[in-house]
C-alpha cells in the first residue's frame, strides 16, 4: 500500500468528516452528501480517494451503492485510522454532522415503522400475496415439536407465532410495530391461545435475557432491517446453548419495487454472508437450503422472476463445548 496516498487521503477535512460518518453507519452517497452538507460530486470524489487508500468499501444493492468503514484495512490505514479515530470529535463542524446522522438513521427508521403500522389490520392479505403459507411449514419443518420456550421475532400479526404455540411450552413474540402486536393478540384471544407472550421490543436490541429460548425464528424480517447481521447476532444471544436459530428470508434479486412499495432496505441475502454472519454470532453448524418457493409470485413486476425464498437453521454450541472445537 502506498504510505503517501494513505497520508493524503486524511489530509483534507472533509474526507476526515466523511470517515468519521461512515464509521458510524454505513450510508449512500445522497446520505453521506446530506452529512456532510457538501456537493455529490465532492463527496463521490472523496469517497473514491478513501476507497482506494484503503479506507471505506462500497457494497451496490440495486441501483444504490453504501459506503461503510472497511474492517479489513491494510495495516498502515489501520493504524493511521486508529490514530485519528480518537480525535474525530474536534474536527470542525462534526457536531453538525452527527445531528443530521441522527436525522438520518431516524428518518430510515420511521419509514419502516410508518410502513408497518400503516398496513397492520391488512398485513394478512399482503402477507399471502408475497409468501403463502408454505413458507410457515417450511420454517416448522426445521424445528422437531416438543415441549419448547420458542421464540417468534418480527412476529407481525402472529401467523407463524399461533401455529408453533399449538407444540410450544410458551413463545415470546417481538414486533416493533405496535398495531402489528394488538392484531396478533387479538387473533389469539379470539383462538384462545394463552401460551403466547406478546412484548414490544427492537430486533437488534430484544427485550429478551441471554441463553432463554430452545428454539428463535425469525421469517421474512431481515430485508426490513437497517443492520441485519445485529439482529442475527440478537438471535443467537437469547437462544440456549444447544438450540436453533431458524432464518427464512430471500435470496439477492433485483426488484427494486420492494423497497418503494414494501419498505425493504435490503435485496436479499446470499448463502455466504448469512453463514458468516451466523458464525460471527458464534453459531457452529449452518444448514441453508433453497425452499423452491417465490416471494411475490402475485405480485411480479416488470416481467422479472419472482424472488426465491431460503430457510437457514444455524446451531449454537452446547454448553460446554469451545467453538474451536466445532470447526
Amino acid at each position: 500500500m502506498d504510505l503517501v496516498r494513505i497520508f493524503k487521503a486524511l489530509a483534507e477535512p472533509t474526507r476526515l468528516r466523511i470517515l468519521a460518518a461512515v464509521a458510524e453507519e454505513e450510508l449512500t452517497v445522497g446520505e453521506i452528501q446530506e452529512v456532510v452538507d457538501s456537493a455529490q460530486s465532492a463527496v463521490s470524489r472523496n469517497l473514491a480517494i478513501l476507497r482506494d487508500a484503503g479506507f471505506v468499501r462500497d457494497r451496490r444493492q440495486g441501483t444504490n451503492v453504501y459506503f461503510s468503514l472497511r474492517q479489513d484495512m491494510p495495516e498502515p490505514a489501520r493504524q493511521l485510522f486508529d490514530s485519528v479515530a480518537r480525535k474525530f470529535g474536534e474536527l470542525p463542524g462534526v457536531k453538525e454532522d452527527r445531528r443530521r446522522l441522527s436525522q438520518c438513521r431516524h428518518r430510515r427508521a420511521q419509514k419502516s415503522r410508518d410502513y408497518f403500522e400503516a398496513v397492520a389490520g391488512d398485513w394478512e392479505r399482503i402477507r399471502k400475496s408475497y409468501f403463502d403459507d408454505r413458507v410457515t411449514s417450511l420454517a416448522l419443518e426445521k424445528l422437531m415439536p416438543s415441549d419448547l420456550i420458542l421464540a417468534d421475532i418480527g412476529c407481525g400479526t402472529g401467523s407463524l407465532t399461533l401455529e408453533v404455540a399449538r407444540f410450544a411450552k410458551r413463545v415470546v413474540a417481538i414486533d416493533l410495530s405496535r398495531a402489528m402486536l394488538t392484531r396478533a393478540a387479538h387473533l389469539a384471544k379470539e383462538r384462545k391461545i394463552s401460551n403466547v407472550e406478546f412484548r414490544r421490543g427492537d430486533i437488534e436490541k430484544l427485550p429478551i435475557p441471554d441463553n432463554s429460548v430452545d428454539a428463535t425464528f425469525c421469517v421474512m424480517v431481515l430485508h426490513f432491517l437497517e443492520h441485519p447481521d445485529q439482529a442475527i447476532r440478537e438471535l443467537c444471544r437469547i437462544t440456549r446453548p444447544g438450540g436453533s436459530v431458524i432464518v427464512v428470508d430471500l435470496v439477492p434479486h433485483e426488484q427494486e419495487w420492494m423497497k418503494e412499495e414494501m419498505a425493504h432496505r435490503w435485496l436479499g441475502f446470499g448463502r455466504p454472508l448469512i453463514e458468516r454472519w451466523f458464525r460471527t454470532a458464534r453459531a457452529t453448524q449452518v444448514e441453508f437450503e433453497l425452499t423452491g418457493s417465490y416471494a411475490g409470485e402475485k405480485m411480479n413486476r416488470n416481467g422479472k422472476r419472482p424472488v426465491e425464498i431460503f430457510v437457514a437453521r444455524a446451531s449454537l454450541p452446547a454448553k460446554g463445548v469451545r467453538l474451536s472445537a466445532q470447526r
